[in-house]
């Protein structure tokens, strides 16, 4: 498996519970000494952003876009693991 890291504030916990009641958190992550940002959001967020850009723009992008059930350390754990393992990793986009 490559190796990796999710580089999460050390102060994350001091106020996971505000990032899980946003919805929507960057992440830097390295992967083999790349450096990517991930954005990850709950659905309910997801949607809320989706729609608000769909107002002004035609389209809704957002690169690196990882959505998992609540926005916490242990969802962009497992979700970055995940990445990792299934080699989805290469659908990224370096920063």
């Amino acid at each position: 498996m490559m190796s990796y890291s999710v580089n999460l504030p050390d102060d994350f916990g001091d106020y996971e519970w505000e990032v899980e009641a946003k919805g929507w958190f960057p992440v830097p992550i390295t992967v083999c000494d790349k450096m990517y940002t991930l954005s990850f959001y709950d659905p309910v967020r997801l949607v809320q952003e989706a729609n608000d850009e769909l107002l002004e723009q035609d389209v809704f992008i957002e690169k690196n876009l990882i959505v998992v059930k609540i926005v916490n350390r242990l969802n962009i754990e497992a979700a970055v693991e995940s990445l990792v393992r299934s080699d989805r990793v290469n659908f990224l986009i370096p920063d």
